[in-house]
């Protein structure tokens, strides 16, 4: 299941839309990353194109890696455990479930 993402703070600067929100992870982790998809909020965000830029952390220890998609609906977030290994496939551990910190940080390309 694609990981859930809540804005929280739109901030349209001279040349750049910086997005700010939390990621909520459910479901199942696939190896390579899980699923981003900006088009479930897309009215909030003034673009048309993936972003070019994106962080996330979260509380946990575990971290967490862009892979940036062609579109809006198919960038992916890699999870690293503490120890540097990717998470493995198959049902999100707890910790990262009830983790209610994934903030995540977005740069896009202002629409003009």
């Amino acid at each position: 299941m694609p990981l859930a993402i809540t804005i929280v703070d739109v901030d349209a600067a001279a040349d750049n839309v910086y997005v700010f929100g939390t990621l909520t992870a459910s479901g199942n982790y696939s190896t390579g990353g899980d699923t981003l998809d900006f088009t479930t909020v897309g009215p909030q965000i003034p673009a048309s194109q993936p972003p070019v830029q994106l962080w996330a952390g979260g509380s946990t220890g575990d971290s967490y890696s862009w892979i940036k998609g062609a579109t809006l609906n198919n960038q992916k977030v890699k999870v690293n455990t503490a120890s540097n290994t990717e998470l493995g496939s198959g049902a999100y551990p707890a910790r990262i479930t009830g983790d209610a910190n994934i903030q995540f940080e977005a740069v896009f390309n202002k629409l003009i």
